[in-house]
């Protein structure tokens, strides 16, 4: 096993003597796990809501007891990587993500174009709608040091 320097998502951190890259993003030195989750706003077209739903899918039913023994630091340590797929044209506010995190240190959140923008078939105001619209999207997030 050989290691880079570079933390560059785009080039290994680590590879090894059969091939095998293993990547981490920027700002982060070592993926421990990496989730994937979903999150919808049915009423209301709140792209921020459907993100905080999808980040907290990825990593609700995770448990790390040894958290302190694998991350130099324990907790303080920890670094989270958050990126989101949204829908084109909708808005997430990035620090009401990072701020949904109990601990660890959250990377800057990156949110391209993706998830997806479909129909409820039913517009209620009361509920915040202007529209049908049923904002879906989803996130990645890894943890690590």
């Amino acid at each position: 096993m050989s290691s880079s320097s570079s933390s560059s998502s785009n080039r290994p951190t680590i590879e090894y003597d059969d091939g095998v890259r293993v990547y981490a993003p920027d700002g982060m030195e070592s993926v421990l796990f990496s989730e994937c989750g979903f999150g919808a706003d049915q009423h209301g077209q709140d792209a921020t809501k459907a993100a905080l739903r999808a980040c907290r899918n990825a990593i609700e039913f995770n448990s790390i007891p040894s958290i302190r023994e694998i991350v130099p630091g324990g907790y303080e340590g920890m670094k989270i990587h958050v990126h989101l797929g949204v829908p084109r044209g909708a808005s997430v506010d990035r620090d009401a993500v990072r701020d949904s995190f109990p601990y660890g240190e959250v990377l800057p959140v990156v949110v391209d174009d993706g998830g997806l923008r479909t129909r409820s078939w039913i517009a209620i105001p009361e509920q915040g709608d202007a529209n049908d619209d049923f904002l879906v999207c989803v996130a990645n997030v890894s943890v690590g040091y």
